[in-house]
């Protein structure tokens, strides 16, 4: 991979970031869901202390619908169906979470499903 295709591939990676931190910001502060900005606050915290949560992890949490304000890796058992928001994934993550009977969708995908963060728990 060359510079130039790199640095295309990070500048992407942070305008979906912005992206999404202004989705969950807007949602948070427009109809005061303090659920939505608690992940938009994590999300755009700097990249030292970035969340990165192993599935493991995720299967030790309630059976509702989760939110990761960071990434997903794949580390661990997942034996739960459960639906998991998340700023990014792991080929394994994804591929265990949707073996599983799970889905693993965007931070956008998880917002249009869970607008009202009803029974969300939020995972760092």
């Amino acid at each position: 991979m060359t510079r130039s295709s790199s640095r295309t591939a990070t500048e992407r990676n942070n305008r979906i970031l912005r992206t999404q931190v202004v989705a969950l910001e807007r949602k948070g502060r427009k109809e005061k869901i303090a659920i939505w900005r608690d992940a938009a606050r994590y999300l755009a915290a700097p990249h030292s202390t970035e969340t990165q949560v192993n599935v493991g992890h995720l299967s030790r949490v309630g059976d509702g619908p989760v939110v990761v304000p960071g990434k997903v890796l794949g580390s661990g058992p997942i034996d739960k169906k459960l639906v998991v928001g998340a700023f990014s994934f792991s080929s394994s993550a994804r591929r265990k979470i949707e073996a599983a009977g799970g889905e693993a969708l965007s931070i956008e995908e998880f917002l249009r499903r869970y607008p009202e963060g009803s029974g969300v728990t939020l995972v760092r």
